[in-house]
């Protein structure tokens, strides 16, 4: 049944801008990257390294909060909320699909970069060889978006969290575009640790129990939050109310 539930959810993402998302949000990073690295130029290391913080920082927290827009107005938009709660055991079920996928586009962007980085550094390469000189580690840069997958889910079972108990779009997208504003003050900050819009950003530094803690944190908190979100959600007559 809950299987069911999942392959709906997937189905339904022909019919919203959730993929052309996830795979313009990665591109965005790839194609500007190339064209920085092409006029200043750099090495393979650092502009792998540059971009991955750049897309922890601003573009993966945008992205996820744009997805949990898409994903959520699937049935606020329709007003679809009545109906689906009224199937037999759709009532949690649901909730669980739609963190799913969410979960599933989030891998499906970390791969995507990987794979647009690689193409625009070639790129880069092949047109001005002697702007991208170095040695190109692709498993760790593969390792290092991994751990950025698992660091962000916290953020993402957030968002979802937000744009499912809301029918407006609005409190969804000003959630995550504070949080991702709210996280350039707090970078330098003691607090940035347990930020969790910094979850990603911490995998990138250079001390080994701040990278830890956005794993856990990030990890863990992510599945945390999910339970949390199915037990309120559940609990409630309609999603969709305001």
């Amino acid at each position: 049944m809950l299987l069911r539930y999942i392959q709906v959810e997937i189905l339904k993402l022909r019919r919203s801008l959730a993929l052309l998302l996830c795979v313009a949000a990665p591109a965005c990073i790839a194609i500007l990257g190339g064209l920085i690295v092409l006029d200043r130029g750099s090495d393979w290391r650092t502009f792998m390294l540059a971009n991955c913080a750049l897309w922890a920082f601003a573009m993966l927290p945008l992205a996820l909060t744009a997805l949990s827009v898409l994903l959520a107005q699937m049935e606020h938009g329709a007003r679809a909320w009545d109906h689906v709660l009224a199937l037999p055991g759709a009532r949690g079920r649901i909730y669980f699909a739609k963190a799913f996928v969410m979960a599933g586009l989030l891998v499906g962007m970390s791969v995507l970069l990987f794979l647009f980085l690689h193409l625009a550094g070639y790129a880069v390469a092949a047109v001005a060889p002697g702007k991208l000189p170095g040695t190109l580690d692709s498993g760790y840069v593969a390792w290092i978006l991994a751990q950025m997958a698992v660091a962000s889910l916290l953020v993402a079972m957030l968002q979802l969290w937000v744009a499912l108990r809301f029918r407006s779009f609005v409190p969804p997208l000003v959630f995550g575009i504070a949080g991702t504003f709210a996280a350039i003050v707090a970078t330098s900050a003691r607090q940035g640790v347990v930020f969790p819009w910094l979850m990603a950003v911490n995998v990138l530094t250079p001390y080994p129990a701040r990278q830890a803690a956005a794993l856990l944190l990030g990890g863990v908190g992510g599945l945390a939050m999910l339970v949390a979100m199915m037990l309120h959600l559940a609990r409630r007559d309609m999603v969709s109310g305001t």
